[in-house]
C-alpha cells in the first residue's frame, strides 16, 4: 500500500530535512461542488444534495430522511496529493451510497476504531447543528482520559458507526464486543512495518488501523519494541503510531515534535498528548 504522506513526513523529520506541503488546485468550494456533482450522478432519483457551506453537504431522500456529510478529512487528503482527487472523491461516494444500505450489521465485520473524547461530542454538535436532530447514539468504551473506541463496522467501500440497537439485533453480547472486534481487527491487519530510528520508531498497519493497535496487548507485553524505560507512544493521527522509552530524553523530544507537527498538518487527527502502557494499559504519559 501507498505510504501516506504523514508517513513520509516522519522519516524526514529523522533527519531534519524541510517539508515542502503539496499545494491543492482546487479551492474548499471548487472541491464541495465537484464532489457533489459526482455524489448526484450516483444516488437514485428522488435525493436532494444541498452545499449548507465548503466542504459541507446535507443529503435529502425522496421520503423526507436527511443526512449530512463533511468532507473536511477527504479535502486535506486532497491537499497532501492532488493527483488523488478523483479516487478520494470516488471512494468517499461510495461510502455514501453504502450508509444508506439498510443491512443488518455482521459482527464479522465490527472493528475498534480509536478516536479522542472531543470527537463524539464535535460530531454530535455537527449533527445538531446541520440537521437540528440529536445524532444517534454510538457504541463506545472509554480507553483512557484522551482516548476512547468507537466500535464501527468495516466493510470494502465503508466504515460505519452504528448504535447499541444495531448491536443487540445482530446478537452481540456487549460484555463480549471488545474481544469480539480485537479478533476481527487481528484477521484483517496487514503484516506490521517497523521503521526504526535512534530517536523513535513508526509503525505501519496499512493506514487505517495504526491507533487500534494499542488493543494488541501480545504487541507490548512481548519483545517487540525493546525501549529505554517503559513504552512510550504518540497518535497525532489515526494512520500514525509512533514509539519510543519514557527513559530515551531525546526520544521523547523528537517524538513529541513530529507529533505535535503531524496533528497540526494531518487529517483524522487524534491527540499531542504522549502516552504510556503501565500495568497493561496506555495512560497520560507525564515525565
Amino acid at each position: 500500500m501507498r505510504r501516506t504522506w504523514l508517513a513520509l513526513m516522519v522519516v524526514l523529520a529523522w533527519t531534519g530535512v524541510a517539508i515542502d506541503h503539496a499545494r491543492a488546485a482546487l479551492s474548499p468550494e471548487a472541491f464541495t461542488q465537484e464532489f457533489a456533482s459526482a455524489l448526484r450522478a450516483a444516488l437514485p432519483k428522488g435525493h436532494k444534495i444541498e452545499i449548507v457551506a465548503p466542504l459541507h453537504l446535507r443529503i435529502t431522500d425522496g421520503e423526507g430522511g436527511d443526512s449530512t456529510s463533511f468532507l473536511d478529512n477527504a479535502y486535506r487528503q486532497y491537499q497532501a496529493d492532488p493527483d488523488s482527487r478523483q479516487e478520494l472523491i470516488e471512494l468517499r461516494v461510495k461510502s455514501i451510497l453504502e450508509l444508506a444500505d439498510t443491512s443488518p450489521l455482521k459482527p464479522a465485520n465490527i472493528v475498534p476504531i480509536i478516536k479522542d473524547h472531543a470527537w463524539v461530542t464535535e460530531t454530535n454538535e455537527s449533527v445538531r447543528a446541520a440537521s437540528g436532530k440529536v445524532a444517534s447514539e454510538r457504541v463506545t468504551e472509554a480507553l483512557n482520559d484522551v482516548l476512547v473506541i468507537v466500535y464501527a463496522e468495516d466493510t470494502p467501500t465503508n466504515i460505519s458507526y452504528f448504535t447499541p440497537e444495531d448491536l443487540t439485533k445482530a446478537g452481540v453480547d456487549r460484555a463480549k464486543l471488545r474481544a469480539l472486534a480485537v479478533e476481527n481487527l487481528r484477521r484483517i491487519l496487514p503484516q506490521l512495518e517497523i521503521h526504526r530510528g535512534e530517536a523513535f520508531s513508526m509503525v505501519n498497519a496499512g493506514g487505517t488501523y495504526e491507533a487500534s493497535l494499542l488493543l494488541l496487548d501480545d504487541l507490548w507485553n512481548g519483545d517487540t519494541f525493546k525501549v529505554d524505560g517503559e513504552i512510550v507512544v504518540a497518535l497525532p493521527s489515526r494512520d500514525v503510531l509512533l514509539v519510543t522509552g519514557s527513559k530515551n530524553r531525546r526520544g521523547l523530544v523528537k517524538m513529541r515534535e513530529a507529533a505535535t507537527e503531524l496533528f497540526e498538518e494531518g487529517s483524522y487527527t487524534l491527540t499531542k498528548e504522549l502516552l504510556v502502557y503501565r500495568n497493561g494499559r496506555f495512560e497520560r504519559f507525564a515525565p
